[in-house]
């Protein structure tokens, strides 16, 4: 499906649009998502188009940094064999 954008009569503001993210052709309808959060079908005829963006278009990429690590290293602990072997070495 091609990204695109509607202004629906009564809802959206001036010079404003909401993304549709799904369209039912049988019902006729778009499903918003509004700025409460709230998705919702609104009849295609309240619907006017607004903005398309091309398949072709390019895609703004966010680098990601990976999860520096634990400043302090986790060690691990001797189990209780290794105790006892320690103890009686007298390590």
């Amino acid at each position: 499906m091609l990204e695109f954008a509607v202004t629906i009569e009564g809802i959206t503001k001036e010079g404003q649009a909401q993304w549709v993210l799904a369209v039912d052709p049988v019902g006729e309808r778009l499903l918003i998502v509004h700025e409460d959060s709230s998705l919702a079908w609104h009849p295609m005829s309240a619907c006017r188009f607004a903005k398309l963006v091309p398949p072709d278009a390019p895609r703004p990429v966010v680098p990601v940094q990976m999860a520096q690590a634990a400043q302090h290293p986790v060690l691990a602990l001797p189990n209780r064999g290794e105790r006892r072997r320690m103890q009686l070495n007298g390590n």
